[in-house]
């Protein structure tokens, strides 16, 4: 985890974390849509939009000129974006919208008090431009590859924002971060700080102490992996034979301690796909207690499961 800020900001809440550089576990959007891009550590600031104030920059609107509305759910903003890089990240972002409602069978209906009704990608054109003015634009640090803002979703009128800059042609991590926009709308009640984690760290300083175990990031970050990579996460694939955690283990991931990028992404995935795949029943009931936001009846029953599916987990990966 990266949190060394560039600039003091105000104590904000949190999602899912920066996009550093470590193993490749996300998505590209470039000429051929979709590659595989390094993620480290993704962890995400929220916070509401904040104008510029310092009058030697250019404000948000005359900065990132360019908008396109995907949908009702979805706008790019960008500064230098061809019509063509837009068009293929507004098709796809759009396809897995459709493929996140239909695998939970959410009706379209949010979790209660979630007033975060579309996401805005801003994309800046280089990381110097980034650097530069998204600081002044969102209120963020900018030592690092790009966050997404959650905000106050409880609030009318909040905006969610993920904020990066265009690199070697491609929009990094736009796909990844979308699903955590749906998954935290539809499947988890309240913000990041409301959550299962071990995250207490500026800018957004999570009350302590930690949430005893199991937590919820084999969840969050393993559905955004699953949903953007469906069934073919070659990466994720290639380890399964290693058989390094049980799945047990991997319900106690989370960001300071039982963490690393490969546990985090590649086994978190392959968690989510095992569950999903072989006891979606079990993933049904656990929804109904993260949209209610009842952590501790969630915790009782991934307690319950304990180590119950630990040698069908083995034997599986064995067939992967």
């Amino acid at each position: 985890m990266s949190k060394c800020l560039s600039k003091k900001v105000l104590p904000m809440k949190k999602t899912n974390k920066p996009l550093l550089t470590a193993l490749s576990c996300s998505f590209v959007f470039t000429a051929n849509f979709i590659a595989d891009s390094a993620i480290a550590n993704e962890f995400s600031v929220t916070t509401q939009n904040k104008a510029t104030t310092n009058k030697q920059l250019a404000p948000i609107e005359h900065v990132l000129k360019q908008v396109h509305h995907c949908s009702k759910s979805i706008t790019i903003r960008s500064q230098a974006l061809s019509r063509e890089k837009v068009a293929m990240a507004c098709k796809e972002l759009i396809a897995q919208e459709n493929e996140f409602h239909q695998t939970f069978s959410t009706r379209n209906k949010p979790v209660h008090d979630d007033n975060n009704t579309s996401l805005r990608a801003n994309f800046y054109s280089s990381n110097a431009e980034y650097v530069k003015y998204a600081t002044e634009h969102f209120n963020m640090p900018t030592n690092n590859g790009g966050m997404y803002l959650e905000g106050y979703p409880e609030r009318q009128g909040n905006h969610a924002e993920f904020v990066a800059f265009e690199r070697n042609g491609g929009l990094w991590n736009l796909s990844h971060e979308y699903i955590h926009y749906l998954d935290g709308r539809f499947n988890r009640y309240g913000d990041y700080c409301n959550g299962l984690h071990d995250d207490h760290a500026g800018p957004e300083f999570c009350p302590t102490p930690n949430s005893s175990y199991p937590h919820g990031v084999w969840w969050s970050e393993g559905v955004a992996e699953y949903i953007a990579w469906g069934r073919n996460n070659p990466k994720a694939i290639a380890i399964a034979g290693r058989k390094t955690y049980a799945l047990s283990e991997l319900f106690n991931t989370s960001y300071n301690n039982n963490n690393g990028s490969e546990r985090i992404y590649r086994w978190g995935y392959l968690a989510v796909r095992f569950m999903m795949e072989n006891h979606r029943d079990k993933i049904e009931q656990s929804l109904i207690l993260s949209r209610q936001g009842n952590w501790a009846g969630y915790q009782t029953l991934m307690r319950t499961w304990s180590t119950s599916m630990d040698q069908q987990w083995f034997t599986w990966l064995d067939k992967l």
